[in-house]
């Protein structure tokens, strides 16, 4: 546990032992196979068995079964499981990614109708359908404030009709509940967005074949969704208070910034783990691969990435915990603490497996070494919510004024 410093409870240590174990025994041994899951059985077993250790309940309302936890809490278990598949961890996250606006809205109806089942024993999956066709990532830059969003939700009587496209979600086509990015008015900009809970199965809703992806091929399902004419009660708007949506939109930024982040972190501490292994075990002049000064310098570079990424979100997590000190988490300032520490981490990640693959040669290239699969996984997570170049323009945002987009 030296690795997070002073970071963790007592609590929060002995659940990355419960976490790590799991890990070592349940998802290393299979993640290869997880790539070629087509029917997804050991995916779900997988988070069955995480289910059945409660990490599906953290973050998730109290009032059905869920468990209240903070943000070092959350974020150092992502970590721990994205050692093991950072798609499991994406997965097992986004529920409560999902039902924060409602929690923070304490709207019981969606809490009561769409959230109980998310907190029994077995995993149910959540979608969070921001990103569009039309625009991509512009709809998940904080400097748009909402004017790039197409899909629309017009109020008819006591239900909400959505019409609109959502692409690449996570979760999609096999989730229970969508919470779909919508605006009442694109001209109201940010007092316009509406989040929305869209039960599985409703008409309208339909999805495109899964995505062919390079990583994360099926523990992280992305898909089309289509919704046409699509009709929900009036109250499975996340929140009927103006205003207060955007808010909870903007607070996906910042969460989802941070937890991407130590998904990328994950990663690369598995990979630093294998090229430490793999150099331990190689000889050459006499001597391991890592007595040599050339590859000790490059695993110290690959550590001292690793090490300065972890500190870095930690820190920014510990801001979150820290509202009457730093603002909320929707603020630029926290977007920006947010941002910078995913593209640092995903930066890192990169970087260390690029090294990890020089120091092991074509074996590195082999899928039996794992260095290929989480070097096409953190990539994702470097391009996902805005990518690199979005993140660093978000923060700009958090110590400077931007001039606002058209």
């Amino acid at each position: 546990m030296k690795e997070y410093g002073e970071f963790l409870s007592e609590e929060d240590k002995m659940m990355v032992t419960t976490i790590r174990d799991f890990v070592n025994k349940e998802i290393m041994p299979v993640r290869q196979q997880l790539d070629e899951d087509t029917d997804r059985g050991l995916v779900h077993h997988v988070l069955n068995g995480l289910a059945k250790i409660g990490l599906h309940k953290r973050g998730l309302p109290e009032s059905v079964g869920g468990l209240r936890t903070n943000a070092i809490s959350l974020e150092v278990g992502y970590e721990e499981i994205s050692r093991g598949d950072s798609g499991i961890a994406m997965t097992l996250s986004v529920p409560a990614w999902v039902f924060g606006p409602a929690m923070r809205s304490r709207n019981d109806r969606v809490i009561n109708d769409l959230c109980t089942p998310f907190c029994k024993d077995e995993f149910h999956e959540a979608c969070q359908a921001m990103t569009e066709p039309e625009g991509g990532c512009n709809i998940e830059s904080a400097d748009y404030r909402g004017k790039e969003i197409h899909t629309i939700a017009r109020l008819d009587g006591d239900e909400w009709v959505i019409n609109g496209a959502k692409q690449f979600p996570s979760g999609a086509s096999v989730a229970d509940v969508y919470l779909v990015t919508s605006t009442t008015d694109p001209n109201l900009g940010e007092e316009g967005i509406a989040l929305i809970y869209v039960p599985a199965g409703t008409p309208g809703l339909s999805f495109d074949k899964p995505e062919n992806k390079l990583g994360m091929r099926y523990t992280d399902v992305n898909a089309s969704i289509h919704l046409d004419n699509v009709r929900v009660p009036k109250e499975y708007r996340a929140s009927l208070e103006p205003g207060r949506d955007h808010q909870s939109f903007r607070n996906f930024l910042s969460w989802g910034r941070l937890s991407s982040a130590a998904f990328a972190v994950g990663n690369a501490q598995a990979v630093f783990d294998i090229a430490l292994d793999f150099t331990a075990n190689r000889f050459y002049g006499g001597k391991q691969v890592r007595q040599h000064s050339l590859q000790a310098a490059m695993l110290a570079d690959m550590i001292i990435g690793i090490e300065s990424a972890r500190f870095y979100y930690l820190t920014v997590a510990s801001m979150f915990n820290n509202r009457k000190v730093y603002g909320s988490p929707y603020s630029d300032a926290q977007i920006a603490k947010g941002s910078g520490a995913k593209v640092y981490a995903c930066d890192v990640a990169i970087d260390v497996c690029n090294k990890a693959m020089q120091l092991t040669g074509s074996y590195g290239y082999m899928k039996e070494y794992n260095i290929e699969k989480y070097l096409r996984d953190c990539k994702i997570i470097q391009l996902w919510e805005g990518g690199a170049e979005l993140g660093r323009i978000d923060v700009a945002r958090g110590y400077y004024p931007m001039v606002p987009a058209d």
